[in-house]
């Protein structure tokens, strides 16, 4: 069941621009969103794998910021998802667990960054930055 929209918040000169967070803990999700916006950070959210995907095609997002340890389908499924999408957001992966962060290192994701958690939210706001200005690969 997908959860309701978060409005873009923050600035962005189109939809393209903005950044998808997706994270199963609300409590961390609000935290990343909230940073992010005071950041001007144009944002909208996401509670698992399957409103992320939802979200990307919907909205076609120039970033993600995932959690990969999420019921269902995971970070790692979702970014080899978004492999085949002709529109492809960077991605960010981000998780507290070393079994996840190696797996995804293991792996041809693609991803624009595989992060460990805890990240300082200013870190992520760099990557995010980052990302943002890479434009399409």
């Amino acid at each position: 069941m997908l959860s309701p929209r978060k409005p873009f918040a923050g600035r962005a000169d189109s939809p393209q621009q903005a950044v998808l967070v997706v994270d199963d803990d609300p409590l961390q999700r609000s935290e990343i969103v909230d940073f992010l916006i005071r950041q001007g950070i144009a944002v909208v959210s996401a509670q698992n794998g399957f409103a992320a995907v939802h979200e990307i095609r919907r909205l076609r997002p120039a970033v993600v910021v995932m959690d990969m340890k999420m019921p269902g389908l995971d970070g790692i499924h979702v970014a080899r998802l978004i492999q085949d999408l002709q529109a492809k957001p960077k991605v960010i992966l981000v998780s507290g667990f070393p079994e996840y962060i190696y797996r995804a290192h293991q792996e041809d994701l693609g991803v624009f960054a595989i992060v460990e958690k805890p990240v300082p939210l200013a870190v992520l706001a760099r990557f995010i930055r980052e990302a943002l200005a890479k434009g399409d690969a």
